[in-house]
């Protein structure tokens, strides 16, 4: 699809779809984006080049640059006049910023998974993600191992059963991938993934029992700890 496709007749909304209910061009790429954000293929600072993302993706300029323009207000990219795009780099405040919303999110979230425990099927995801976590934390690589513990933090925010809730974090998750990334290996010889691994347990333990409130006092906790082990990277790791 070309970008002059993108502003032909009946101009969409961006993050809006097809009538036929298919993903358009510009939620392809900012998909696209997202995606080679959260596996590394794209690192912080790292150029966007329109013309190597428009040969790839088989788009126009105008659908790319849709695109950018949304995972700028997204807060993953920085658009500077005459330098086009990059992968944004988080300075030690932003990711202090997020991490103090991702407590509080996320404790929200806990905390409603817990009220709802008993909803068909919860116990089982629940326990299914616990249980990658743990074995990719004894057997696996560390970017396997991030990937289960993500998506344990997934589960439990979608069993909140708060649709915008799960947009939210899913944004402040990205936006942290990948210094959350830098961190967990430079701390893997700590012992600290099996910290995180037992922090998850407890968490798990506490929803399973329908504890409200002590699942979100240990998610807010485990977040702490995880924002606190980041902000002790050096410089080079931020903007």
């Amino acid at each position: 699809m070309t970008g002059s496709g993108a502003h032909g007749g009946g101009r969409r909304t961006m993050g809006t779809h097809p009538p036929d209910g298919r993903p358009s061009a510009v939620d392809r790429v900012v998909a696209t984006v997202r995606s080679g954000v959260r596996d590394g293929r794209f690192a912080p600072g790292q150029r966007l080049v329109e013309a190597d993302l428009m040969r790839e993706l088989g788009i126009g300029r105008n659908t790319l640059r849709e695109a950018l323009s949304r995972l700028s207000s997204d807060g993953l990219v920085t658009i500077a006049p005459h330098r086009g795009a990059s992968v944004r780099r988080l300075t030690r405040t932003e990711v202090e910023q997020l991490y103090e919303l991702r407590e509080v999110l996320e404790g929200l979230a806990a905390r409603l998974a817990a009220l709802h425990i008993n909803t068909p099927g919860h116990r089982d995801r629940l326990l299914a993600a616990l249980d990658a976590v743990q074995e990719t934390a004894r057997t696996a690589e560390m970017p396997q191992y991030i990937d289960e513990n993500l998506r344990f933090h997934r589960t439990v925010v979608e069993m909140s059963g708060h649709t915008r809730l799960l947009e939210l974090v899913d944004q402040l998750q990205l936006q942290t991938f990948r210094v959350q990334f830098r961190s967990a290996a430079a701390h893997d010889r700590t012992g600290m993934r099996g910290f995180s691994v037992s922090e998850h347990q407890s968490l798990a333990e506490a929803i399973l029992a329908g504890d409200a409130e002590q699942a979100e006092n240990i998610m807010r906790t485990h977040l702490r700890h995880t924002g606190s082990s980041i902000l002790q990277l050096p410089d080079s790791d931020f903007a």
